[in-house]
Order: structure tokens, then sequence, then C-alpha cells
């Protein structure tokens, strides 16, 4: 494992080669941004194997704080639920955890980054999680240029390192030969060692002490958004994604082939978990593949490898890939094409947002956002496919996709949630036949949906009770 990790899944300050610990550091900090798990975690392995060499302990710190883009109960609710399996997992591995939670208000003055720099200034190195997109690469960069230790980013969220891809795919079938070829070598339980130094650390600040019973009144005290509730049907954490991941090996991998039907729980609704890295993809791929459904497992590798890992290599490469400049050349011509095309309706934010639109069954896909925090991946295609031919241009139609997804969506504000939502717009896809709006680029048909699955059962699925701006 030790090669492994310096080879392919280590993201160095650029520049630097290798990494030399500050001198009279007294631990090595792993602090936790995204890959929130307590074991199968790369990040935590290098740490641990870092400070074996240097004879120190581990500390691991996590923070959540109230300025993020989209901060709300949903997402606070479901990372806190998590705070309470890594809090457990630490403990039972011998690692001290420390988690702050952050209630104070956004002004100017207030660091809330005060506690990890506090925390980094007495470290031998510090460890973090690398991930492409959202806020994580800005607080990175933030992060290494405020303390003396060497600070280095572990790729945890990837099965194939995202740094062994050395360029842009295009699309699934130019990355997956890529992934495929050296896969068996890749996809290998992930060591979980343990820490040969365990002597408590003293703490700067007074750590937030989170349960399960105390998490509601939490929430309530953070300067977020309480419009959005915590998602309903979900719970956050390793233990609800363990036992999520064995309920869909024994009932829903037998069905995945019949996965494009969202009346049917076929898929692994693994995304949320992925997104918060509260499960290793690694321990869900081999969970399934040791099932033994072949054909179902293949065509799920190739959606959680080939699609998701496509998505990080596009937000790797394309920093702006938030814009339609990552939307192909010829898709964003079609569509500009299109602009003038006559609409069968436009729609305000707040009528999209709410559910306000004339089709009932987009309608319900929205509301399983406002509800649920999640979509089912066919309807996600008809719902962003649906919006470019509500609204006048394509920068409004992704940007309204985006605040949507990344705003009620649990796995929002990811790599996947980017490429599935460009994908909406012709990126990683061939030229179709040309219709109005669209041009070439791919049409889905809500009414078309009618041939395909139940629709009346599933908007009568996403029937509820109402958030305050859907009345």
């Amino acid at each position: 494992m030790p090669s492994q990790l310096q080879d392919s899944r280590l993201w160095l300050p650029e520049g630097i080669n290798s990494l030399t610990p500050r001198e009279g550091g007294e631990y090595v900090l792993y602090w936790i941004q995204v890959t929130q798990r307590a074991v199968d975690n790369f990040a935590l392995e290098y740490a641990i194997e870092q400070a074996n060499k240097l004879g120190l302990p581990v500390l691991v710190y996590f923070s959540l704080r109230p300025d993020y883009p989209w901060a709300s109960d949903r997402f606070h609710t479901f990372m806190l639920e998590g705070v309470v399996d890594m809090a457990a997992g630490f403990a039972a591995r011998g690692i001290q955890f420390v988690h702050f939670l952050d209630q104070r208000e956004q002004v100017e003055g207030v660091d809330h980054h005060a506690n990890l720099k506090a925390l980094a200034s007495r470290a031998a190195l510090v460890v973090t999680d690398w991930f492409p997109t959202f806020i994580m690469p800005r607080q990175l960069r933030q992060l290494r240029d405020s303390v003396d230790a060497p600070v280095v980013a572990v790729d945890s969220a990837c099965v194939v390192p995202a740094q062994s891809l050395e360029k842009a795919y295009s699309g699934a079938r130019h990355i997956r030969p890529a992934l495929m070829e050296h896969l068996d070598n890749w996809l290998q339980p992930v060591p979980n060692e343990s820490p040969d130094v365990t002597t408590p650390i003293a703490l700067p600040f007074e750590p937030t002490i989170v349960t399960a019973e105390n998490i509601p009144d939490l929430v309530a005290g953070c300067p977020i958004d309480h419009t959005v509730p915590p998602a309903i049907g979900w719970t956050g954490g390793t233990r609800a994604a363990e036992e999520r991941l064995a309920w869909w090996i024994e009932n829903g991998l037998p069905r995945y082939l019949e996965r494009n039907d969202p009346n049917v729980d076929a898929t692994s609704k693994m995304s949320p978990y992925f997104h918060f890295g509260q499960i290793a993809v690694h321990r869900v791929l081999l969970a399934a593949r040791a099932a033994g459904h072949k054909e179902q497992y293949d065509k799920f590798l190739d959606e959680t490898l080939t699609w998701r890992e496509l998505a990080f290599n596009l937000c790797r490469f394309d920093p702006k890939h938030r814009t339609t400049s990552a939307i192909p050349e010829w898709a964003r011509k079609e569509l500009a094409n299109g602009e003038d095309d006559p609409r069968e309706a436009l729609y305000t934010d707040d009528e999209l947002e709410y559910a306000r639109t004339g089709d009932p069954l987009w309608n319900a896909a929205q509301r399983s956002y406002l509800h649920h925090g999640w979509m089912h991946n066919y309807m996600r295609m008809l719902w962003g496919k649906s919006v470019i031919a509500w609204t006048d241009n394509a920068a409004d139609a992704l940007r309204i996709l985006e605040h949507l997804n990344n705003k009620y969506s649990l796995d929002g504000r990811d790599p996947s949630s980017y490429g599935g939502m460009l994908w909406c717009f012709g990126k990683f896809d061939r030229p179709f036949y040309r219709r109005p709006i669209y041009g070439t680029v791919r049409y889905m048909s809500l009414k078309a949906a009618k041939g395909k699955f139940d629709v009346g059962r599933y908007i009568e699925s996403m029937e509820g009770g109402l958030l305050e701006g859907e009345r």
C-alpha cells in the first residue's frame, strides 16, 4: 500500500515532489473534509503510516462550518449523524477524533478555520482529502498558504486514482479501457492499520459532543438555511450506509437491470454516502462483486466506476465545469441556434424550485428533491432535459439546475452531479436527430415516459406535505 499511495493517491503542493515533516511536531493531523468515515480511508491510512514512521500519534479533526454554499438543516443533519458514527469508529481504533460545530454568525472578522490552523500549527504533517470541486480545492490552497507544516491531500474518492489518468476523457467509451486496464490492482480491500502511538493530545478549544438525540438542537442553533429540512427517509453515517448496502445486495442487486424504472427499488442509493465519504466505493463494489450476480454487477460496475470517475476526471481537468464552457462546442452551437425557437412555457426560478410547472411528472421529480433529497437517475435525466426547454438559454438552464441540485440533493455539490447535469446539455454524448430548441442534442420526452414505467404510481409516491415555498 505505501508505494501505491506515494505514487498515485498523493496530491502534493505544486512543484514539490516529496514532503519533509516539520520538526518538533506533536502529531500527524488528519483534517477530514469529504472522507467522513473511520475505516477504508486512504487518507487516514497515510496519516497512520506517517505517524508510525515518526513515532507520533494521529489526531483526526472534522469541523462543520455554517458558511459553505447551500448550508442547510438537511446537510448539517446528515453530516452530524455521520459524526456520531465517526466518533465511535475512531474510538474503536484507538484514534483521537475531534469535532467542532461552528455556530458563529458569518460576519467580518470571524475565521471559521481558526481551530484548524491552531491544530495545524502544532502538527508535523497535515493530511486531508483530495476532491476536485465545490469548496475543497480552495480550502486546501488556503490551508497550505497559512501554516508552516506541509499539507498533503490524498485521493480516497476514486477506485482508480484520479492522478493516474493523465488526460481528460471525452466520454465513457474512451475512459473505460483506462479504468479497466489495472482495475484488479486497485479494487482491493483497503488496509485498516493501527497507530503505534495513542497518546492523548490537549486541545486549544472545547470540542462539540454530538449524539443522535442532540442533533436537532445543534442544527437549530446554526446560522444556516432552516427552510430546507432533513431529507425524508434518509439517515447519515456509515452504519446507515452499511445497512442500505446489505439490503440492496440481497434485494436490489438481483433486480439491477430494472433500475430505469423509478418505481422499482433496484438502485443502490449509495450516492449520498459516496458524496460525504461515509462509505468507500471500494467497499460497495467488492460487496457487490462477491454477491455473484455477474450481469447485474457488471452493469453496476460500469455505472459506479466508469461514469462516476469520468465525472471526477471532468472536474479535475476543467476548472470551468460549473459553466456552459464545459459543454462540447457542437452542443453549445446547437443549443444557441435553438434559443429563438418557440417554447411551450418559460417558468420562473420559483415555479421550477417549488414544482409549479404544468407537467405533473416533472413536478413529482422536483418534489423528490424537495422532500427526499434524492432523485432516481432516470428521472434526473428527464428533469434536466426538460429545464432546457423551459428557460431562455443553456446558461440559465444550467444555473437553475445547479441551484436546485445543490440546494436540495444529498449527493449534490459533487463531480457526479456536474457530470450528470452537463450530460443533459450534450457532454459525454453524441449528436442525435435534430429537434426544436435542442438541435441535435439528445432529447428526452416527459410524455414518452408513460410507455416506460407507471407514471401515475411515481407521481402518487411523491405526494406529501408541502414546504413553505410550495404553498
